[in-house]
């Protein structure tokens, strides 16, 4: 049994049907080979002409159909089980007390402290910005897909050591010039990076904004944090039931992602995106700033100003 774990969120993998040689090397690489304790929820692989996901709520179950690497490209199929992995495990453990984040975390050295990079609604530099730290000292925790325990004092975000990070292909000289041509990269492919195996406290929030200088900070008003990180909290779920609001998808229309009883997931949409107010209340206690994302090689600074501010913590 094939295991994909985000902290203490688990997903068995079924990916027995594959035949894709990439496929099943890429899966064997981000899970481990079974838990000693049960998994509640699990997703069966297979093959097939066109890709759908099929979500059954009662049973705890998904099942991705991927195509062939004849129509899409190796990187994208991958990409397409890890959003499909994640996403599935949010909506069917809404209730158990997390929440997937759309941001990537590091955390210092031995301090047990989280500074999380998370999405506000322009999508871009949260991998560079948290690789970018990650080169600087601080330790790998999750790339992309960020769970969080929220229904505690302190919020917890879990590691996922196992699972790549995702380096735009402009970011790459600045980030990782030893592998500049290679999109998804794991953490042992990272040179001079840890990677952090245990949880940790959310102490800081960090969120790129283009229309700010590149390296400046501004604090974000508690009362707006919430307001910020609703795309945040949101954002994953959003583009599990309309692919079309996704940049990397291998589902081309909404009715391909539908519930065992054959509706489209896209038609419970305000169920299903309205973020809880306590995940929000909680975000907002966390210190959030702002940060000025400029070009990729105005990066450094932009990571300089997190840094200072992290450490001041």
């Amino acid at each position: 049994m094939r295991v994909l774990e985000f902290g203490d969120r688990r997903l068995h993998l079924d990916a027995t049907a594959v035949r894709q040689p990439h496929l099943q090397r890429f899966i064997d690489r981000i899970s481990i080979d079974g838990v000693p304790t049960p998994v509640r929820y699990q997703m069966r692989i297979v093959e097939g002409e066109q890709a759908e996901l099929l979500v059954d709520e009662q049973t705890g179950s998904v099942s991705l159909v991927v195509p062939s690497m004849t129509t899409v490209s190796p990187t994208v199929l991958e990409i397409a089980i890890l959003q499909a992995g994640a996403r599935c495990l949010a909506l069917l453990g809404a209730a158990d007390g997390r929440v997937l984040l759309h941001g990537s975390a590091v955390t210092g050295t031995n301090d047990g402290r989280a500074v999380a990079v998370l999405d506000g609604g322009l999508g871009q530099g949260k991998t560079s910005l948290a690789l970018g730290l990650a080169k600087t000292g601080f330790v790998l925790l999750v790339d992309e897909f960020t769970f969080a325990t929220c229904d505690r004092e302190e919020i917890v975000v879990g590691p996922a050591p196992r699972l790549p990070w995702h380096v735009r292909g402009d970011m790459a000289p600045h980030l990782v010039p030893e592998r500049p041509d290679v999109r998804l990269l794991f953490p042992d492919q990272l040179a001079s990076v840890g990677t952090a195996k245990t949880t940790a406290r959310l102490a800081l929030i960090v969120v790129p904004d283009s229309g700010i200088p590149a390296g400046k900070l501004e604090q974000v008003d508690p009362a707006q944090v919430g307001v910020l990180l609703t795309s945040a909290v949101t954002d994953h779920v959003a583009k599990l039931i309309d692919p079309s609001l996704d940049h990397v998808s291998i589902f081309s229309d909404p009715s391909q992602v539908r519930f065992a009883s054959g509706s489209p997931l896209l038609s419970c949409r305000a169920q299903l995106c309205t973020p809880p107010r306590t995940v929000l209340d909680r975000l907002s206690r966390v210190l959030t700033f702002r940060v000025g994302i400029g070009s990729p090689a105005d990066i450094a600074s932009s990571v300089e100003a997190v840094k200072h501010v992290a450490e001041l913590l």
